[in-house]
């Protein structure tokens, strides 16, 4: 016995070129979105003025932010001194001391961010940028 053979329809969808180009827009707008606030990549550093504190010859110490609690200061970082010059790694002159001498006290406007320890633990703000006032 034969069975008949299926009919098939094709129906065609018209999509207005204008509702089609707002789709696009409004695609590319949440590809932004949430490509901008991923959990990787390049992070924005948040400002804030402060005093810092240096402890030791390597360099490392403290920031007390203005804006409330302090950051870690590693001892290389980007940072401007007093004239506008732009040097990556080391420490500022403002903050160098002689030897093992403390230094503490120093105006600076750092930029920081928060650092997020594995498997939720807690996080601490770090200085990524310093300047020198």
């Amino acid at each position: 016995m034969m069975l008949p053979q299926a009919k098939t329809t094709v129906r065609r969808v018209r999509l207005h070129p204008a509702l089609f180009v707002l789709v696009l827009v409004i695609a590319t707008l949440v590809g932004a979105f949430v490509a901008a606030n991923l959990p990787f990549g390049s992070k924005t550093l948040t400002y804030s003025y402060g005093t810092a504190t240096v402890t030791g010859e390597e360099g490392s110490g403290v920031v007390t932010l203005e804006k409330g609690g302090s950051a870690l200061l590693p001892s290389d970082i980007a940072w401007v001194d007093r004239d506008g010059n732009t040097t990556s790694g080391g420490r500022p002159e403002c903050l160098k001391g002689d030897g093992d001498r403390q230094v503490s006290g120093v105006r600076v406007e750092a930029g920081y961010l928060w650092v997020r320890l594995p498997e939720g633990k807690g996080s601490y703000p770090i200085v990524g940028w310093l300047r020198c006032l």
